[in-house]
């Protein structure tokens, strides 16, 4: 049950009040469990949270590998049990904390943050619908992300949904006490979205008040190639073709950068005669280009590696990057564990296994516009850092870029292969986090869809719809607004951490002490 009502917070069922009560019927059966029959359960419910919301993986598996499909959703169920073991950890480790005194109201929330924090390493690199994603839609909750990140919406549903189940439990148990504890847990638990909202209302009101310093035009080009024509030598002058034309399309309605997708290029930049043309549309049209391509680089005299790139080609005739992406997807890039994956493909046939970026660069493009007629104009340029894909659902990687003190951030992507599932509305909401943990305006290109325009209020619109040909173009507005996240980090999360094994410790202490208490009578 707690699998199901998690799971129907998220895209494309879109009922994010569950995540405030979904963990209850976990949490409540947890009660009185020994710790291994508690992580049991725990695993249950995060395996079928998995199942439903990543269940497009078996598609994107089977259409772009060899993988049979049969073997496509063996591959999901073996990745949603992997994945599930944050829920067992926390189950498991719950209930034995909670067995040697620690109490659950405390225990839970740093517990589950930390948790969520290493699936970005554990396994397969693969943070994806953390629990606080689930408030995209309530803007109001969604703006304490710029204290803590995304892992303080997850720890304060968490201690919402303990407090509620602490109610319930304490409610059954009985008595004047039991029920003046209940009264009391269940005003925590409705305290938690209210401070949530109360604080994102005034901080919205704040940020209203703070004036725009600059402006600049971007268009968005959206392709619409098909997976399996990206890489067909037969159709990639037709694919240059439309991005050509899609730019033009662009500049004509006032653009001053065009944004393609990632992997836009059906052709590596630096090898190949056709990257002239580029050069002269940015020079004929006075615009810059961002460019998503494929590169072949050696580095350090490793004999050369494929990368997936991004490339800024400026109005001036001259060309920035690459930008070489720094956080690579599993299966998709790379393979996880390779001795026990190896008969699986990486899914971007055209390049195989790819080396890692290390430099977060930061892009120079035109000179920012005033953001109203007859203001003044900043004089300098625009500056912007661009995510790769996957990249910008990490909040500490967006937030190493966004410390560089960029303008705005740039999301270039390439959706194609989750087909219409729910992923494209997923990964645009993990995306669309990433503005307001760094108070930084966001444009996101796709080649498919969804592409989109995010305030740095993570108000998101215009979009374009999944599977269309498609141009927009947006005054992205800039303005300096401070953030606690994008200032330090994830310092919140270091205090879960800490919080974490302070407890552990505390429980740990607890069970010494009645291991090491007299038996008789007495010890009753």
């Amino acid at each position: 049950a707690a699998g199901l009502l998690l799971a129907a917070a998220f895209p494309r069922t879109n009922q994010s009040w569950l995540a405030w009560m979904g963990l209850v019927p976990l949490l409540l059966s947890l009660r009185g469990r020994s710790p291994r029959s508690a992580a049991a359960l725990g695993w249950l419910a995060g395996f079928v949270f998995y199942l439903i919301t990543v269940s497009w993986i078996p598609d994107t598996i089977s259409n772009f590998t060899s993988v049979p499909p049969a073997a496509a959703f063996a591959l999901l169920v073996l990745m949603a049990a992997v994945a599930a073991y944050g829920q067992a950890v926390f189950a498991g480790v719950l209930e034995w904390a909670a067995s040697h005194g620690v109490s659950r109201v405390w225990m839970a929330p740093p517990l589950w943050a930390v948790l969520e924090w290493t699936r970005g390493f554990v396994v397969a690199e693969f943070p994806w619908n953390l629990l606080g994603y689930s408030q995209m839609r309530y803007l109001d909750l969604a703006q304490a992300a710029d204290l803590g990140g995304v892992y303080l919406l997850s720890a304060v549903l968490v201690m919402a949904n303990v407090a509620l189940a602490e109610s319930v439990a304490a409610h059954r148990a009985g008595g004047e006490q039991a029920g003046r504890k209940a009264a009391r847990l269940l005003v925590a638990a409705a305290l938690a979205p209210a401070l949530l909202g109360v604080y994102g209302h005034l901080r919205l009101a704040a940020i209203a008040r703070i004036p725009y310093t600059g402006s600049i035009r971007v268009g968005i080009a959206q392709g619409n190639v098909a997976q399996d024509q990206k890489w067909d030598a037969a159709v990639a002058s037709r694919i240059f073709e439309r991005y050509l034309r899609l730019s033009d399309q662009a500049v004509e309605a006032g653009a001053e950068l065009v944004v393609w997708p990632e992997a836009s290029l059906p052709f590596s930049l630096r090898h190949d005669l056709r990257s002239t043309r580029l050069l002269e549309l940015a020079e004929q049209r006075n615009v810059d280009l961002l460019v998503g391509a494929p590169g072949f680089e050696e580095r350090d005299g490793d004999g050369g590696k494929p990368y997936n790139q991004a490339w800024l080609l400026r109005s001036g005739g001259d060309v920035q990057g690459p930008y070489d992406k720094i956080q690579l997807v599993p299966f998709g890039e790379y393979i996880p564990l390779h001795g026990l994956f190896g008969l699986v493909d990486v899914a971007v046939e055209s390049v195989g296994q790819l080396g890692r970026g290390t430099e977060h660069t930061i892009f120079e493009t035109r000179p920012l516009d005033p953001p109203t007629e007859g203001a003044a104009a900043p004089g300098r340029s625009a500056r912007f850092a661009v995510l790769i894909c996957y990249e910008g659902i990490f909040p500490s990687l967006v937030q190493s870029f966004a410390a560089k003190d960029p303008d705005f951030l740039v999301n270039i992507s390439n959706d194609a292969w989750y087909g219409d599932t729910a992923a494209p509305d997923q990964h645009l909401e993990m995306a669309s986090m990433r503005a307001i943990e760094n108070r930084l305006p966001l444009v996101r290109s796709t080649n498919t869809g969804i592409s989109a325009f995010v305030t740095d209020e993570g108000r998101i619109g215009p979009t374009t719809p999944l599977f269309h040909e498609d141009m927009v173009v947006e005054k992205v507005l800039t303005r300096s607004v401070w953030s606690a996240y994008r200032a330090w980090g994830d310092v919140f999360l270091h205090a879960c951490q800490a919080a974490t094994v302070l407890l552990l410790a505390l429980a740990a202490r607890g069970r010494a002490r009645r291991h090491h208490a007299p038996a008789g009578p007495a010890a009753h």
